[in-house]
């Protein structure tokens, strides 16, 4: 008869390993006999319990929030184990929809006033304003065509290769993950105006500023980005 469960020792720790073809009903029975096994060679030799870490993997079987439950209980009443995570195959579909999301590009055409937040899970391509007191946030890249005023912020959870291709040359604010820098206006637009730049973060961990045309050179995974979910599987 094939076993619902496998319990094998890895490295100080354990790995419970499930059988996605068996019924939940057969796990639970088989995951009480083991477990009372256990405690019973346990009192035989008159072994102190040790708490031990223990990961739980489902293979191609997504468990219910009342599954994984029931199954936690389980052990953690007949066991000292401590249960470190708990693994699948398979993805919810809110989950797949967060990575489709966080792998594309989002493109937005609007204006940004004071006080409002635009904010992207990925990417973004904005064209329009950001006026004065306007934010533009980031989990990626930040990409303007049109006139930044207000705030922009790159890689806001802390992605540091995040970069913000804009037209620099009006009052600003950029952050690239922890690093801000003001732009200033300038005076004489023609001499002195950033045009065709991006921003980044230099190997001194420093924001910098370089040509638009060394872009490839300095980020050149920047354009594999494709919106798929093969970034991420």
């Amino acid at each position: 008869m094939k076993q619902s469960l496998t319990l094998k020792g890895n490295k100080g720790s354990f790995v419970l390993s499930l059988d996605e073809s068996a019924s939940f009903v057969s796990i639970m029975k088989e995951l009480n006999e083991l477990l009372e096994h256990m405690n019973g060679e346990q009192k035989r030799f008159n072994e102190v319990q040790k708490e031990i870490y223990l990961e739980i993997k489902t293979g191609n079987r997504l468990l219910s929030q009342e599954q994984q439950e029931l199954l936690t209980e389980e052990i953690k009443s007949k066991s000292t184990f401590l249960i470190k995570k708990i693994t699948s195959n398979v993805v919810t579909v809110e989950k797949a929809i967060k990575w489709q999301e966080a792998a594309s590009l989002q493109m937005e055409v609007q204006t940004l006033r004071s006080g409002q937040v635009l904010t992207a899970p990925g990417d973004l391509l904005f064209i329009g304003k950001i006026h004065p007191g306007g934010m533009l946030r980031a989990v990626g890249s930040i990409f303007i065509i049109g006139e930044l005023m207000g705030i922009a912020h790159a890689g806001f959870e802390g992605n540091i290769n995040s970069v913000i291709v804009a037209d620099f040359h009006t009052e600003a604010q950029i952050r690239i993950a922890d690093s801000i820098q003001i732009i200033e206006k300038k005076n004489d637009y023609h001499d002195n105006v950033r045009k065709n730049e991006f921003a980044y973060i230099n190997d001194l961990h420093i924001l910098d500023f370089h040509p638009l045309e060394q872009l490839k050179k300095i980020r050149p995974n920047l354009d594999k980005v494709i919106g798929g979910l093969n970034e991420w599987v």
